[in-house]
C-alpha cells in the first residue's frame, strides 16, 4: 500500500514538474513575440524604462539601446514627448539619476529639452507607470509606446494598463546580449509577482 501511494505521489510530482515547464516555455514564448513585436504607429509619448548608468553619467549598453530606440521614434514623428523614467545608480556606480542621464543623452542627440521629462523616481516598472500617470493629469495625453527589453515589454503593459493608462504600445530595445536570456527567464516570476503584488 505504501509503495502505491510512494508511486502514485512521486508520479503526480513528475506530471506537476513537467506542467510547469511546460508553462514556463509558453510564457516565455509569448512575452519574447509580445516583446519583439514593435508598433509601427504614433502615440503622444514614448516612456522609457530605466537601467544601469554609470558614474560619469554615461548609459549602460541595455539602457543606450532603450534611449536609442525612443531617439529614432521622436526623429520619424512617432511621438511628441519622451518620458525618460528610472531610479538612481547604485553607489558603485555612483549614483547618478537615470533619468538625468537618459535626458542628457537625448538632448546630445537633438532633441529639445523641453520635450523630454526626467523622472529618477520610477524605481521600478511599477513606478515609472505610476509617475507617469501622475505627471499625465494635467497634459492628457492619451497614447503611449513603452520601450524596454523585450522580455520587460508584456509585463510593462500590463501594469500601465491596470493602472489604467489606456493606449499602450510597444517597442523593444534592439540592442542584445547573452544576458537577455537570464532576464526572459527572470521575467517569467517577476511578471506573476506583479500579478499579485499590484
Amino acid at each position: 500500500m505504501k509503495s502505491k501511494l510512494k508511486t502514485r505521489n512521486w508520479r503526480f510530482f513528475r506530471y506537476a514538474i513537467l506542467a510547469l515547464v511546460v508553462w514556463i516555455l509558453i510564457h516565455i514564448a509569448y512575452i519574447s513575440i509580445d516583446g519583439l513585436t514593435d508598433y509601427h504607429g504614433k502615440a503622444d509619448v514614448a516612456v522609457i524604462l530605466g537601467n544601469r548608468v554609470y558614474a560619469n553619467g554615461r548609459l549602460s549598453s541595455w539602457l543606450q539601446g532603450r534611449v536609442d530606440e525612443a531617439l529614432e521614434l521622436y526623429k520619424e514623428k512617432k511621438v511628441r514627448k519622451i518620458f525618460a523614467s528610472g531610479g538612481i545608480s547604485t553607489s558603485e556606480d555612483g549614483g547618478y539619476p537615470e533619468g538625468t542621464a537618459m535626458k542628457s543623452y537625448l538632448v546630445d542627440h537633438g532633441v529639445p529639452a523641453e520635450d523630454v521629462i526626467a523622472d529618477n523616481a520610477g524605481v521600478n516598472t511599477y513606478w515609472t507607470a505610476r509617475d507617469f500617470l501622475e505627471w499625465n493629469k494635467t497634459k492628457h495625453y492619451q497614447s503611449v509606446i513603452v520601450v524596454s527589453q523585450f522580455y520587460h515589454i508584456t509585463r510593462t503593459k500590463y501594469i500601465f494598463h491596470k493602472l489604467g493608462i489606456q493606449g499602450v504600445h510597444s517597442a523593444s530595445s534592439h540592442s542584445y546580449t547573452w544576458d537577455d536570456i537570464v532576464g526572459t527567464l527572470r521575467e517569467v516570476p517577476a511578471f506573476y509577482k506583479y500579478v499579485v503584488v499590484y
